[in-house]
């Protein structure tokens, strides 16, 4: 396990490589208010590939957005391209989780990348709102940034804690809490305090249409692997069958997990993956 270090036009960027420095590149991107080490039981069953795990900005130990900005989700998009482009990627397989996984599939429908295939975990495109509900989704987010209802920089007093309050907000076993948390908690005289930024949990200005998701879905020409877990709370599979569908060539597969099944069951998950990479027959729904 390598740090690596990664400066975009915005953002100093850090992750996590593994493997292979010679072998076919994956990129991977963690979920929301996780970080690079999300990918790290995954990564062990890889050692022929150069694995590379990111921190978003705002996330892990990359840097956050200058005082008084805020995050938008469509930006994302735009430090994946980044990314790739200052390693020099090309041909390289993109994975993703959650958020990581709706930003991906954005990225994979621009064809600004030249993406071997594409692996998303629990997701397929970010979430969508009605085009009537967008004044109310504005004013939300405009009131919330405004007039902040409480919400202060979190301190434990030990890691203990710290991995509690993170299993509390998703469901993922004890293990993969602490490895989350080994990455996302930094030490400060107050005692440890997640590196996330505060941010991050402001309402979005906006979001998109179903209808624009869809015609994004329509573009991804590369093979792409869609892994669900049953026992996961993002009922994926049947609410966004008509994104599943748009996807040319996709490969769903569910398997015995919650959200967060690739930390939890990274052996059963990583097979599936590999099988996929090396053009090998999948079963459906394992």
């Amino acid at each position: 396990m390598l740090p690596i270090s990664i400066r975009t036009k915005f953002h100093s960027i850090e992750g996590v490589e593994w493997g292979n420095p010679q072998g076919i590149p994956i990129l991977a991107f963690h979920g929301w208010l996780d970080n690079a080490n999300s990918f790290a039981p995954l990564a062990k069953f890889f050692p022929n590939y150069r694995f590379i795990s990111i921190d978003f900005p705002g996330h892990g130990k990359s840097s956050h957005k200058p005082e008084n900005t805020v995050y938008y989700f469509a930006e994302y998009t735009l430090e994946i391209v980044s990314i790739a482009q200052a390693l020099g990627l090309e041909d390289f397989i993109l994975m993703a989780h959650s958020m990581g996984a709706a930003v991906s599939t954005l990225v994979a429908g621009t064809n600004l990348l030249k993406i071997k295939k594409l692996v998303l975990i629990e997701s397929l495109g970010p979430l969508t709102n009605l085009s009537e509900s967008a004044p109310d989704i504005l004013i939300e987010a405009i009131k919330q940034i405004l007039h902040p209802r409480g919400k202060k920089e979190t301190f434990f007093p030990d890691m203990e804690s710290a991995v509690g309050i993170r299993m509390r907000a998703g469901d993922m076993k004890k293990e993969s809490a602490e490895i989350l948390m080994e990455r996302g908690i930094e030490k400060t005289t107050k005692g440890l305090k997640p590196r996330r930024d505060l941010r991050l949990h402001y309402n979005s200005f906006f979001r998109y249409t179903e209808e624009q998701i869809t015609s994004f879905c329509n573009r991804i020409d590369c093979p792409t692997l869609l892994i669900l877990g049953d026992r996961s709370n993002f009922p994926i599979a049947e609410k966004y069958r008509n994104r599943i569908e748009a996807v040319k060539k996709i490969k769903e597969v569910t398997l015995p997990g919650g959200h967060h099944l690739h930390m939890d069951s990274p052996e059963e998950v990583s097979s599936v993956i590999l099988k996929f990479l090396e053009n090998e027959t999948i079963k459906d729904n394992q």
